[in-house]
């Protein structure tokens, strides 16, 4: 990014404003404290955020394609027409609820004739309803007064007592809702009769609500924008003169200046300083762009770090496929993305693509640890696998070279520390891009001291001998990181502040690293619970259905199969998205030393046409 500072002449400002926006390359500096203090653009990007908050409700509720629109409502209008809708569909569940409680009142004593009791009633004898707990009850009420017994429920007894005076008996008397039980039937049948006919016009409408609010959002946002580069104005010379700074990609500088050339201002064209709120860009090849929106999730990183997406991509990937861990949820992953990508909006391409790569990536995973749909091909008898099932890394073919233990609970550790590893040359790189190498010596002594120390104690414990030049080598490269990273950790302070700050750092870094690493374990732990889950309802399909004849068996095994592989798809799919994004976000940001609080470039364009 390239810092632009522009100085126009007062009455040619707001026609060279609408040239900026139409050229639509210039991100204007935003001047917070202006912005924050104006009532006027807080209240429209709360108009903004609120029909954002609408259109998803909307785009949840509504149907694909468009069944009826909001002819005769202004597009400013219709947000504050549907929120009366919707604030009546509560209203419309509130009611019906609280006419269920009333109804509910009723159910123990059945359906009883109202308009007979009214008439007793009127000829001096009184009815009234008791309930009590059943071991209160006392059988001898029924001696000494009238009473008719109605039931049981729910551990009451219900009874009714018909006399001009009131009995003296320990229960309580019912008390029935103002509205008889017809009248409350009748009410929730007319309650639910407008819920249902309200929730179908939403349903109808949303599709054209959507789009027209959509159309009004992008309205707001111009107003916003309008506001945001008012207050980003600076007025001098008595008010004929104002300045603007704003920030533009590089790669497009010579087309901006050719732009500008022909205009009466003043501009000047400079590179950024360390105290300067940078916007940031993202530049990523076609693959790491598909992962940019999971990296926004977390945050944008700020102009003066590397960003971390191409980095966390392929690992990303490759831990969705371990805690998958099913060849088969991968085919159908990948074939429902391919199949769908053609299908669907431009903006959700990108997503189906990323979800094809994580579907090719759970097939790979589920080929090579032998799970296919809950299958474990390595103990299958098929005939054509005798060849190739004792290559699959599980635990029977590889458990006993390993001391019992899966290949993929190491394979997953040592992937965790991969990216570890890699997170820390990372920091390297961006302390020395940053600050100098001499104030990144000590990060970049942890990286080789970690890596020299699984050469010289990992390879020897594999079996692997080394030659003894290589090994004092290896011991001198120890010694030389632990002296950078003991002494040398804060190059402006002296030799004994480091010498301190070094031994806390490195019983930070040794129990921090641990954890770090076995979290890593996760990514075992889900994909073998995925696997174990289909095999158990592969085998529920097949004990349970034994018995039964060939038809019905086949029907009942579809069922089971079709539910239960269901259920563990979309179980295993939430962990395959949540803990990968708990790894790169928790473990190889820190270890990367990613700092974040970037702000996305967003340049002063025209929005609508």
């Amino acid at each position: 990014m390239k810092k632009l500072s522009l100085l126009i002449f007062h009455k040619d400002y707001q026609h060279f404003l609408e040239e900026l926006r139409e050229k639509g390359v210039v991100h204007i500096h935003e001047n917070r404290e202006r912005s924050v203090a104006d009532d006027q653009l807080q209240a429209q990007l709360a108009t903004v955020k609120r029909q954002t908050e609408l259109i998803l409700r909307l785009q949840q509720q509504g149907q694909a394609e468009k069944r009826k629109g909001m002819e005769g409502i202004e597009e400013e209008y219709i947000e504050e027409h549907l929120r009366k809708k919707y604030h009546r569909l509560e209203q419309l569940v509130q009611q019906i609820g609280s006419v269920q409680k009333e109804l509910a009142l009723y159910e123990p004593w059945g359906t009883f004739p109202g308009e007979r009791i009214d008439t007793l009633e009127k000829a001096g004898w009184r009815i009234r309803f008791y309930s009590v707990p059943e071991q209160k009850f006392r059988p001898e009420w029924e001696a000494v007064a009238e009473i008719v017994e109605i039931g049981e429920y729910k551990g009451y007894r219900y009874f009714i007592h018909i006399g001009k005076e009131r009995a003296e008996l320990e229960a309580d008397e019912y008390r029935f809702p103002t509205k008889s039980q017809r009248e409350l039937a009748e009410l929730e049948t007319a309650l639910r009769n407008e819920y249902d006919e309200l929730k179908t016009w939403l349903d109808d409408v949303a599709a054209d609500a959507v789009e027209r609010l959509k159309r009004y959002r992008e309205k707001v946002l111009e107003a916003t924008d309008e506001r945001q580069v008012k207050n980003a104005a600076n007025v001098a010379v008595e008010g004929r003169i104002i300045s603007l700074e704003g920030w533009f990609p590089a790669d497009r500088e010579a087309e901006l200046l050719q732009f500008l050339e022909g205009r009466e201002l003043y501009y000047e064209v400079s590179r950024s300083t360390p105290e300067d709120e940078v916007p940031v860009k993202l530049k990523n090849n076609r693959f790491s762009r598909l992962f940019e929106p999971i990296g926004a999730m977390y945050d944008l990183p700020n102009y003066g770090e590397l960003d971390l997406t191409p980095f966390f991509a392929p690992f990303f990937m490759l831990f969705f496929g371990l805690c998958m861990g099913d060849g088969g949820y991968g085919l159908l992953i990948w074939t429902a993305c391919f199949l769908l990508r053609k299908r669907v909006k431009d903006g959700l391409r990108p997503y189906l693509k990323l979800g094809e790569y994580l579907g090719v990536a759970t097939a790979v995973v589920g080929v090579v640890t032998g799970s296919f749909f809950g299958i474990s091909l390595d103990a299958v008898t098929w005939p054509w696998l005798q060849g190739v099932k004792h290559y699959f890394l599980t635990q029977n073919n590889y458990g006993p070279q390993l001391g019992g233990y899966s290949p993929m609970l190491f394979f997953s550790f040592a992937i965790g520390g991969v990216q570890i590893l890699c997170g820390m040359c990372l920091k390297v790189v961006k302390i020395a891009k940053q600050h100098g190498w001499k104030y990144a010596l000590s990060d970049l002594g942890w990286t080789v001291l970690l890596v020299t120390l699984l050469i010289a104690f990992g390879l020897p414990a594999l079996g692997v001998t080394l030659p003894e030049f290589l090994v004092w080598g290896l011991y001198g490269i120890i010694g030389f990181c632990a002296l950078a990273i003991l002494f040398y950790n804060s190059p402006d302070k002296n030799i004994f502040l480091n010498l301190g700050a070094g031994i806390w750092g490195t019983y930070n870094m040794v129990t921090g690293l641990l954890g770090d690493i076995l979290s890593y374990v996760r990514l075992f732990a889900l994909g073998l619970t995925g696997s174990i889950l289909g095999g158990v309802f592969n085998m529920l399909a097949i004990d349970m259905t034994a018995a039964l004849p060939v038809v019905p068996r086949l029907l009942l095994m579809f069922f089971v199969l079709i539910v239960g592989h269901g259920l563990n798809f979309v179980i295993a799919m939430i962990g395959a998205l949540v803990h990968p994004m708990r790894l790169t976000f928790v473990e190889f940001y820190k270890s990367a030393g990613f700092e974040g609080m970037g702000k996305k470039y967003e340049p002063f364009r025209k929005r609508t046409q």
